[in-house]
């Protein structure tokens, strides 16, 4: 039976004029995998939803935002490779600590306070971040941040090893108490390498004993972690904030 992806992902390939052979070379992966999505066997990972919208945000626009709405929960705010803006991108403000006491209005109407750290996660190399030093806040509604206060971080990008999806100074919010790194393969992750924090797909190879960590880009190598002695996944990326 046909499956929602499975349609579009034939028909952004015959609007490329390739084969699924041609269409697997781009994306890296054998010419069976592209057959079975077609047919609706199995579903992409997160990584190759991500490269699928890369490939139709020229020639299929609408289809580029379906492949990003499919990286995440329905609650993940999506920046769109398209001028029209995303459907699903909450709503946020961002306030310094001075300005979120007297706004009490908007207190009642976004009712989760996120901080953002002002130290940067590198998107390429580590970057040291200090988790009490905090530079602003983004207030969501509620339903985008469920599980409360104190669940999630705010942290930004440096680099280009995420592009096009995370640019500089993009703002990721991370979910620390999703850590299970079996649970979020193919998942977007924030991990703790080298007392930096990297923002990084968590690719469908990772095990326990051995994390690898692949950048969208693929001018950044893969960083593999083998035996780590603690777990390096600090958090799952549920959404994130930018302009393009």
């Amino acid at each position: 039976m046909a499956k929602d992806y499975s349609l579009r992902i034939k028909r952004l390939r015959k609007t490329l004029e390739l084969t699924q052979h041609g269409l697997a070379q781009k994306l890296g992966v054998l010419s069976y995998a592209v057959s079975s999505w077609e047919q609706g066997r199995w579903e992409p990972s997160g990584e190759h939803y991500a490269d699928l919208a890369r490939l139709a945000s020229a020639a299929r626009p609408e289809d580029a935002q379906f492949f990003m709405r499919k990286l995440g929960l329905d609650r993940q705010a999506l920046v769109s490779l398209s001028p029209e803006p995303p459907q699903q991108s909450p709503e946020i403000r961002i306030y310094t600590t001075e300005q979120w006491k007297p706004g009490t209005e908007d207190r009642l109407r976004f009712q989760i306070q996120i901080p953002v750290l002002r130290d940067e996660a590198a998107a390429g190399s580590p970057r040291q971040i200090n988790e009490r030093d905090v530079d602003s806040f983004i207030a969501v509604p509620s339903k985008f941040g469920p599980k409360g206060l104190g669940s999630y971080t705010g942290i930004y990008i440096r680099g280009d090893s995420m592009a096009p999806i995370l640019r500089d100074r993009f703002i990721v919010v991370v979910d620390h108490a999703a850590r299970d790194p079996l649970r979020l393969r193919g998942r977007m992750v924030a991990a703790l390498v080298q007392d930096g924090v990297l923002v990084k797909w968590l690719a469908r190879e990772t095990r326990r004993d051995r994390i690898v960590l692949r950048s969208q880009n693929p001018e950044y190598q893969d960083i593999v972690l083998d035996t780590p002695e603690t777990d390096p996944i600090i958090g799952d990326v549920v959404f994130w904030w930018g302009v393009q």
